[in-house]
């Protein structure tokens, strides 16, 4: 029988598919492309906001491969499924934000595929890239 799922509990779920995904490829030592987060995590689950100036891009809070990136390192330490479910919940997050700050976050800052110098997983604000731009949310 079908089960029905209020959107918190779908979205946990897409998560944990996505940390569950993760955990095999890392088994397995074979690489993990990082749009495997937008295929099982749908965009109205983690779209939180919109820039002041615009919102015509989709822009990742903490990038994907950053997040990919700290999954494996944290399986290599021993982490469970569910500490990389848990990871993945606070950091995957998406803004839509106008074409130039995009551009001004990812090609005059080098955002785009890290983040700042100096952060951090666990104490590290996941906006610190956005607010490295001066991009400001509604």
């Amino acid at each position: 029988m079908k089960q029905i799922y209020t959107k918190e509990e779908m979205k946990k779920r897409a998560i944990r598919r996505c940390a569950d995904v993760l955990f095999g490829q890392w088994e397995e030592g074979s690489g993990v492309n990082t749009r495997i987060f937008e295929v099982l995590v749908p965009d109205e689950f983690v779209t939180e906001g919109v820039s002041l100036k615009g919102n015509d891009h989709r822009e990742h809070v903490v990038p994907l491969v950053v997040i990919r990136d700290q999954a494996m390192v944290m399986f290599d330490k021993g982490a469970s499924v569910a500490d990389v479910s848990n990871m993945i919940e606070k950091y995957l997050r998406i803004v839509n934000i106008s074409a130039e700050e995009a551009n001004y976050l990812d090609h005059d800052l080098g955002l785009k595929e890290r983040m700042p110098d100096g952060w951090e997983f666990g104490s590290g604000d996941p906006l610190a890239r956005l607010k490295a731009a001066n991009i400001e949310l509604a």
